[in-house]
């Protein structure tokens, strides 16, 4: 095992990139609103986009105006119906989406689905003008403990998409299961399961967990750990760092859709490590309105 000094070097470097990302301007703070289109929408106005859209052929496409303020696409401003790729925002900068602005404001698609499985899109839009900072937020995290670096194995198995509910009621997220991670402590063994996040990278082990401070310590609806693979085939993980443990973006915006904690991956015990609960809550408001035909 590495030094304490290694190790506490390590993750203090970490967390300063962790907070940086997660405070940027066009980062989850500065989020604004959350739209939602279904299959066969079409010339939706926005209140704060140009333009109209719609759902065709599982597309979000935007029509820019016949005149005024446009959309600016990759560079360009649009003067046709034009596909909106889902995908992540220049927070992450994978995938396929594109650099998408309005005046100052990023916007981007996304793909979610409805209780009844159906395909549900959503538009967001993010103002780094109103961008929350970390003082405001009340961002604080325990100090680095080796103890909570524990040793474990992991079990790839095939990639699983599993639909799981969210923070916004009905509507469900994607999220790819890709083996479990086996653990003890205080003398019993533990088995979470992992998902598989998309990077730049590629993809990213990670645990979604609930435990026994989630609520009056840490944040309410769980926190997540970015696991590391220790071979070159992806097939082995090493050991799970709850001192890592970060706050999932619903703790500190309304408009996102954070998914629930697996029931696997609930523990009954404190984990009293990693990121506490923000100072400041975020009060929970539903963006999306199910149809009378959804589930």
């Amino acid at each position: 095992m590495p030094t304490r000094e290694h190790l506490e070097g390590q993750w203090r470097e970490w967390r300063y990139a962790h907070v940086a990302k997660m405070f940027r301007p066009y980062g989850w703070t500065s989020l604004v609103a959350q739209y939602w289109l279904e299959a066969g929408d079409k010339d939706v106005s926005f209140d704060l986009l140009p333009g109209t859209w719609s759902v065709e052929d599982s597309k979000v496409m935007f029509t820019p105006p016949a005149s005024g303020p446009n959309l600016s696409v990759n560079g360009t401003y649009p003067t046709e119906p034009i596909e909106i790729i889902p995908g992540r925002n220049q927070t992450y900068g994978h995938g396929k989406s594109e650099p998408v602005y309005f005046g100052v404001n990023e916007v981007e698609a996304i793909l979610r689905s409805r209780n009844d499985g159906k395909s549900l899109y959503g538009v967001r839009v993010r103002d780094p003008r109103v961008a929350t900072t970390v003082e405001e937020a009340g961002v604080s995290a325990f100090d680095y403990d080796p103890a909570w670096r524990i040793p474990g194995v992991y079990t790839p198995t095939d990639i699983t998409e599993y639909e799981a509910e969210t923070v916004e009621a009905g509507v469900r997220e994607s999220t790819p299961r890709i083996g479990t991670f086996t653990f003890e402590h205080n003398g019993k063994s533990y088995t979470i399961e992992l998902i598989g996040k998309d990077t730049a990278t590629g993809v990213q082990p990670v645990a979604h967990v609930r435990d026994k401070t989630s609520g009056p310590v840490t944040y309410g609806a769980g926190r997540v750990i970015e696991l590391q693979f220790t071979d070159g085939t992806n097939s082995r993980i090493d050991w799970i760092d709850f001192n890592y443990a970060v706050a999932l973006p619903c703790a500190f915006t309304n408009f996102v859709t954070c998914p629930l904690v697996p029931r696997e991956n609930q523990l009954d015990f404190e984990v009293l490590a990693g990121e506490k609960r923000p100072a400041r809550d975020v009060v929970r408001t539903m963006t999306y309105q199910a149809g009378t035909d959804a589930a």
